[in-house]
């Protein structure tokens, strides 16, 4: 029985959200299993529905297609407040174990051999941000001087903070470091588990209207690398890096004031003259979660037309 890759996406808000288009690409590209996160019930029965449509559509193509029988691939969604370390807490250590235990079983029955015993993730996407209302889309002259710390400490503590408490409650479930997990030595085509984080060229440069989510995901870029410093030497060998997207219209974006003009601007700007897709940013993170990436950790690669390259 093959080895099945499973993915966990943080972040889903709805089918616009760059989460989401990281779970598609990553169920198209060498992953089985994608297990998606939204934040509380206001998004449960939004998220559920899209994932009932997914799996419809793989099963759908599975029949039509008369394939012999085997596990489809397969999107799941849990809860996860990640404002709450409790809840990071019980999804890594109670929730996906559960769930892919259950997951083992089913493959179990179908392929009619024993039940794997493989309780691991193999990628981890961070897709999570947020400051408040009030700091983002405030009307004074000098937004980010004026930044409360109180505004301060949400946007970094669930924007960047997350990706700290996330990594470290996941790192039994993604490291290598089971001296069975035979399939971590398997390169170039083996496990190479990974850690992946969308950001935004606003922790580089100081973009208006960007306001506090500026040093937010400069913090969060930082800790990428210095996570990536920690855990990819053995025996952990988990890659981490982000992916700089350039804007995209998500429910997020609402969030920054006058986000058409930022949108517009980049666009005039990038080499591509034109905005980069939903579509190409999951496309990214697929390719860098994956094990085709087994050489790239601690970086920061874009995916924006180009837009960071421009020099006015």
């Amino acid at each position: 029985m093959s080895i099945q890759r499973t993915a966990l996406v943080v972040g889903v808000s709805n089918k616009r959200s760059l989460a989401w288009s990281s779970a598609i690409a990553l169920l198209q590209g060498q992953f089985d299993h994608v297990i998606v996160t939204y934040q509380n019930d206001r998004f449960k029965s939004s998220i559920e529905g899209l994932v009932a449509k997914q799996n419809d559509f793989m099963n759908n193509i599975q029949a039509t297609a008369r394939l012999p029988a085997h596990v489809p691939k397969l999107v799941t969604c849990l809860s996860c407040d990640v404002s709450e370390e409790s809840e990071i807490q019980s999804l890594f250590h109670e929730r996906i174990p559960f769930l892919l235990h259950d997951r083992n079983e089913q493959m179990a029955r179908i392929s009619s051999s024993s039940s794997s015993s493989r309780i691991k993730l193999d990628a981890l996407v961070h897709s999570v941000a947020f400051a408040p209302s009030q700091a983002m889309k405030s009307s004074s002259e000098f937004p980010l001087l004026n930044t409360t710390l109180e505004e301060y400490n949400t946007a970094h503590s669930i924007s960047a903070h997350s990706l700290l408490s996330m990594s470290k409650h996941a790192l039994p479930l993604l490291s290598c470091s089971d001296t069975h997990d035979a399939d971590c030595e398997a390169f170039p085509t083996g496990r190479s588990p990974s850690i992946t984080a969308l950001t935004y060229l606003g922790s580089a440069r100081a973009v208006r209207n960007y306001n506090i989510m500026g040093p937010a995901k400069a913090s969060l870029e930082a800790c990428v690398r210095g996570i990536a410093m920690e855990i990819s030497p053995p025996p952990h060998k988990i890659r981490v890096n982000a992916i700089s997207a350039g804007p995209v219209n998500t429910l997020a974006a609402r969030g920054i004031r006058d986000f058409n003009g930022l949108k517009h601007e980049a666009e005039e700007r990038s080499f591509l003259k034109r905005s980069v897709t939903a579509e190409e940013v999951g496309s990214m993170v697929e390719f860098v979660a994956g094990s085709r990436a087994s050489g790239v950790t601690g970086q920061v690669l874009f995916c924006d037309g180009g837009y960071s390259s421009y020099g006015g």
